[in-house]
C-alpha cells in the first residue's frame, strides 16, 4: 500500500493465484492465496516476517484455522454485525468457496461447526445469503461509510456487484448491476479478486483497495471515485508487489524477464497494463463496414477501412483502451484474423507516458504467418510470459520479423483510419488532432533491450507532410531485417496512394488516409509523400544525417 518502500523480492506470497484479503479486529490484514496465508500489519505499512512466536510467513491455513477451508477460497469478509436472527451474539468472519460459506467465530478463533439451529458448515450460499449468486462470489467488502444511512456490503462477480443491507440481511432491489458506469473510473470493470475497506485514513481519506491479479487499484470513499494516483505520484492499477511491503514475491525460480520489464515500465510510465478479457462489452469490435461480399471470411473480402498492418478486412478484431488518464495510457489490438470465437490471432499493448514520453510494447507470441491462436482473456505481462507462453519477451520482440518500431517511428500510435473510425470511450487516443505525434511530444522506449531502438523526423521544407504532424524514419528498417517500413518509407505512401490494399475505392464512405477531410486521390498530395519517403531512403544507419531544406533527417527519440 505505501508507494516508496523499497522492492523485496524475497518476503512472502508468489502471486500466482488470486489474492483473498479480509482485515480483522487485531490491527492485521491477512491475505489468502492457494492454501497458504499472509499477515499484514496495518500500522507498519508492510508484512509481517512472522507470528512473533518465530513461526514464519506465509503458512499454512490448515491448522492455522481451525475449521475453515484450507484453500483456494474465492472470498472472505469480517462481518459488522452478529449472525442474522438474533439467536447468537458473537463476532464473526465469513468466508466463500464455490457455491458453499463458511462462519468464523473471531473470539473462539476457530470456524463454527455448525449454526444455532445445528445445521453443519460448510452451508450453501443459497440458505444464508439472499440475493446473492447462489455458484460463486469473487470478492466482499463491507463498504467503511453508511450508503443512504444504512451498513451495507458489495459482491462483486465477474463485470457485476450487489449492494447488501447488513442490517436486513438481504440484497437490495435492482441487483446485479454492471460495474461499469456504476463506479467511476475503476480500473477493474471487468471484475476483481478481492477487496478490503481500509480500517485508518490514508493520505487525509477514506479508502478501499481492490485487487486483481497481483494489481491493485485504491478507491477515494468520500470523492465516490477511483484514484488515478496517490499523492506521491503512484499510478493506478499498481503492482502488489513492492508497494505492499514484503507481502508478494515472484514464482519460484527468479524473476520473470517479462515481468520484471512490466515492473520498468510501469514505474516510468505511471500507469499498469491489467488482466483483460478481450470480448468484454467494455471493448469495440473495429467495423469492417460495407463487408463485400458479405459473406467474406480473413483474409478475402474488401471493406471501407482495412487493417493497414496487413492489408486485410479483419472481420470480428477489437480494441480497447485499457487506462487512461491525462498523463499516461493503455491500448490493446487483438486482431482476428478469422479465427474461431474467444481466439485471436495477434494481441497487442502499447502503455505510453505522454508527459515524459516512455512507452512500451508488448506482443503476443506470433508464428510465421500470424497463425498462432490466442485466448481472448489476456493475463497482464506483470504475470510473465505464460505457460504455454503467451506473451514474447522483450528480446524477442526486438529480434523479431516485426519490430514495433520498424512501423511506428513517428510515435507510439499509428491512426490509420482503420482504428480512428472506433468512436466513445475507445476512441483511439490523439484521435481527431492532426498534430497528434509532432514536435515536441517525447517519444523514447523503455527497457535495455530496446535501448537500440531510434526513431528519426524526416523534414522537406514547405512539405504538406510536415505541417500537421512528424514523418519518421527508424534504425531497423532499410537495414535488412525490416526493409521499407516507417511512416515515411511506407505507410505515408500507402496514406495518399489512388488505391489501398483490400479497400473500398476511395469515396466520401471510405476515404483516403490523408489528408484529413480529403475524400479521394490528389496527386499534390502523393507528391509531398513521394518527397518525403525519398529524403528517408538517403538515411542509413551509422552514416551522418542529411541536412539541408531539401532533406533534414534528425533523431528526436531520446534515452
Amino acid at each position: 500500500m505505501s508507494f516508496c518502500w523499497p522492492v523485496d523480492v524475497w518476503a512472502q506470497l508468489t502471486g500466482s493465484e488470486k489474492l483473498v484479503p479480509v482485515v480483522w479486529n487485531n490491527g492485521k490484514v491477512y491475505f489468502f492465496q492457494g492454501g497458504e496465508y499472509a499477515r499484514y500489519d496495518i500500522a507498519r505499512d508492510m508484512a509481517d516476517s512472522d507470528d512473533g512466536s518465530g513461526n514464519a510467513y506465509p503458512r499454512p491455513i490448515r491448522n492455522n484455522w481451525p475449521g475453515l477451508f484450507e484453500e483456494n477460497m474465492d472470498a472472505a469478509v469480517f462481518w459488522p454485525a452478529p449472525p442474522p436472527g438474533g439467536a447468537e451474539i458473537k463476532t464473526v468472519a465469513y468466508f466463500f468457496k464455490g457455491n458453499q460459506f463458511m462462519r468464523y467465530d473471531v473470539d473462539a478463533d476457530r470456524a463454527d461447526a455448525a449454526d444455532g439451529a445445528g445445521r453443519a458448515y460448510p452451508q450453501p450460499i443459497s440458505l444464508k445469503w439472499p440475493g446473492i449468486w447462489t455458484d460463486r462470489v469473487d470478492a466482499v467488502v463491507v463498504w467503511p461509510v453508511p450508503r443512504s444511512g444504512r451498513t451495507v456490503a458489495y459482491f462483486f462477480r465477474d463485470d457485476q456487484y450487489i449492494r447488501f443491507d447488513v442490517k436486513r440481511h438481504r440484497a437490495d432491489p435492482g441487483y446485479p448491476k454492471p460495474i461499469a458506469g456504476n463506479w467511476p473510473n475503476f480500473k477493474f470493470p471487468d471484475g476483481v479478486d478481492g477487496a478490503v475497506a481500509w480500517p485508518t485514513p490514508f493520505e487525509g481519506k477514506t479508502v478501499v483497495y481492490f485487487f486483481k491479479g497481483n494489481q491493485y487499484m485504491r478507491y477515494d470513499v468520500d470523492a465516490d471515485r477511483a484514484d488515478d494516483q496517490s499523492d506521491g505520484g503512484l499510478g493506478y492499477p499498481a503492482p502488489v508487489e513492492g508497494n505492499w511491503a514484503g507481502l508478494l514475491i515472484t514464482a519460484p525460480g527468479g524473476t520473470d524477464v517479462l515481468a520484471a520489464f512490466a515492473q520498468e515500465c510501469d514505474q516510468a510510465i505511471g500507469v499498469s497494463v491489467p488482466d483483460f478479457d478481450v470480448d468484454s462489452p467494455l471493448g469495440t469490435t473495429v467495423p469492417t463496414d460495407h463487408l463485400t461480399p458479405a459473406t467474406a471470411t480473413y483474409p478475402d473480402g474488401t471493406c471501407d477501412r482495412p487493417n493497414v498492418l496487413n492489408g486485410k478486412c479483419d472481420r470480428g478484431s477489437r480494441f480497447r483502451v485499457l487506462v487512461n488518464t491525462p498523463d499516461a495510457y493503455v491500448v490493446a489490438h487483438a486482431r482476428k484474423m478469422g479465427l474461431s470465437p474467444g481466439q485471436y490471432g495477434d494481441v497487442a499493448v502499447i502503455q505510453h507516458n505522454k508527459v515524459n514520453g516512455k512507452t512500451c510494447f508488448y506482443q503476443g507470441a506470433l508464428e510465421e504467418g500470424f497463425h498462432l491462436s490466442h485466448d481472448g482473456k489476456v493475463k497482464a505481462p506483470s504475470k510473465g510470459v505464460g505457460n504455454p507462453a503467451f506473451w514474447m519477451t522483450p528480446s524477442q520482440i526486438v529480434n523479431s520479423k516485426f519490430p514495433c518500431v520498424s512501423c511506428h517511428d513517428n510515435g507510439p500510435i499509428i491512426r490509420s483510419p482503420y482504428l480512428a473510425q472506433i468512436s466513445g470511450p475507445n476512441q483511439l487516443p490523439g484521435a481527431g488532432d492532426i498534430t497528434f505525434n509532432s514536435d515536441p511530444e517525447p517519444y523514447s522506449f523503455v527497457g535495455a533491450d530496446f535501448a537500440s531502438w531510434k526513431a528519426y523526423k524526416v523534414e522537406v521544407n514547405d512539405n504538406l507532410c510536415n505541417s500537421c504532424h512528424r514523418m519518421g524514419v527508424n534504425n531497423v528498417s532499410n537495414t535488412g531485417n525490416v526493409p521499407s517500413n516507417g511512416t515515411a518509407l511506407d505507410l505515408g505512401i500507402k496514406a495518399t496512394a489512388p488505391s489501398q490494399e483490400s479497400k473500398h475505392p476511395h469515396s466520401a464512405t471510405s476515404p483516403i488516409w490523408m489528408t484529413p477531410g480529403q475524400d479521394t486521390f490528389d496527386q499534390a498530395t502523393a507528391d509531398a509523400a513521394l518527397e518525403i519517403k525519398q529524403c528517408a531512403e538517403q538515411f542509413h544507419a551509422g552514416s551522418p544525417l542529411p541536412n539541408s531544406p531539401s532533406c533534414k533527417i534528425t533523431q528526436f527519440t531520446t534515452p
